[in-house]
């Protein structure tokens, strides 16, 4: 699959263990989840800003965090850092 950033996340999360790896929706609490277990910070910047690779079943693993914002988040095309 694709890599892509999840962009917009909303304060409530259905679930942790939900399909992250479809567009749309709510995975905040899954993205904070991967954040803490790949070491990373869970400000409101990196929950924004940062890309995960789907590995299967809907979960999805940290790639990197897009220091100025991430792009190709509308579309089927693989995301970017700016």
């Amino acid at each position: 699959m694709k890599f892509f950033a999840i962009l917009s996340a909303s304060i409530f999360a259905a679930s942790a263990a939900a399909d992250s790896c479809n567009r749309g929706g709510n995975y905040r609490d899954h993205i904070v989840e991967t954040l803490q277990a790949a070491g990373q910070p869970t400000d409101e910047s990196r929950i924004q800003n940062s890309k995960f690779d789907c590995i299967g079943g809907g979960d999805i693993v940290y790639r990197e965090f897009c220091s100025r914002g991430c792009g190709g988040t509308d579309s089927e095309d693989p995301d970017y850092c700016f």
